[in-house]
C-alpha cells in the first residue's frame, strides 16, 4: 500500500491493486497547491472547502461522502458518522470516519472533533493505519487525538490537520501531538509504501507535497 500525504487532510491511497484513493481535496483558499488528480475514489468526510473539494479532479471517479459499507472497484469502504464538533453536530455539522479494508486496514478521522464512544470505537474495528486530525480549533487536539490513537490501537499512526508554513489559518502544532510517543519518525518525503507493519506502534510524520 503506498501513501502519499497531499497536504491537510489529503492523502492519495494506492491500494495493492492500483486502485487510487483520495481522501478530503481541498481548494485554494487553503494554501496548499491543489492538484488534478484522476482517482478512482474520492472519500470526503464533509463538505467544508478544505475537506470537500472536487473541483480540480478528472476521470470517472466514484465519490462516497456518508456512511454504511460500500465495495467500490474491488474496495471495501466503510463510513462510520461521527461529528465535527463536542455538540453532537450543533456547531460544525456531521463528520464521516472512513475505514478502507485492503491489504491493511487504514482509518481516515477526517475533522473528528471529540473523543469516540465504544460504539463508535466497536464499528471502526481493527486498525492497522491511523490517519489523524491533531491541530485542534476545528478538530480534536492533540491530547484528544492521543486519546483516540490510543483507543484505536494501530501499529502506524500518520498526523495530519495540524499548521504548517503554508496553511492559511491557525492550528496546534504537530509536535504537540507527537511528544506524547515513543516512536516517531519524521520523514522528509510525502510518499510512504508500506509492505509490513512494525512490531511496536510507530508515529510517522509525512511532509505534505503541496
Amino acid at each position: 500500500m503506498k501513501i502519499t500525504y497531499l497536504a491537510h487532510a489529503s492523502f492519495l491511497i494506492e491500494t495493492k491493486s492500483g486502485i487510487k484513493i483520495l481522501t478530503d481535496p481541498y481548494d485554494g483558499s487553503v494554501g496548499y497547491t491543489v492538484f488534478e488528480l484522476s482517482p478512482d475514489v474520492v472519500l470526503t468526510s464533509h463538505k467544508h472547502f478544505d475537506h470537500g473539494y472536487t473541483g480540480s479532479l478528472k476521470g470517472d471517479y466514484v465519490l462516497v461522502d456518508k456512511e454504511g459499507e460500500f465495495e467500490v472497484k474491488g474496495v471495501k469502504i466503510k463510513g462510520i458518522k461521527t461529528f465535527h464538533d463536542k455538540e453532537n453536530g450543533q456547531k460544525r455539522g456531521e463528520n464521516i470516519v472512513f475505514v478502507i479494508e485492503d491489504e491493511f486496514s487504514i482509518a481516515h478521522l477526517g475533522d473528528l472533533g471529540h473523543e469516540l464512544a465504544a460504539s463508535e470505537l466497536e464499528k471502526v474495528g481493527k486498525v492497522d493505519i491511523l490517519l489523524i486530525p491533531v491541530g485542534g480549533v476545528y478538530t480534536i487536539d492533540a491530547k484528544e487525538a492521543f486519546n483516540v490513537a490510543k483507543a484505536i490501537n494501530p501499529r502506524v499512526i500518520i498526523p495530519m490537520h495540524y499548521k504548517t508554513e503554508k496553511l492559511k489559518f491557525d492550528l496546534g502544532k504537530v509536535e504537540e501531538f507527537t511528544k506524547h510517543f515513543e516512536d516517531v519518525e519524521i520523514l522528509q518525503t510525502s510518499e510512504i509504501e508500506i509492505n509490513s507493519l512494525p512490531e511496536k506502534q510507530k508515529v510517522i510524520v509525512l511532509k505534505y507535497k503541496g
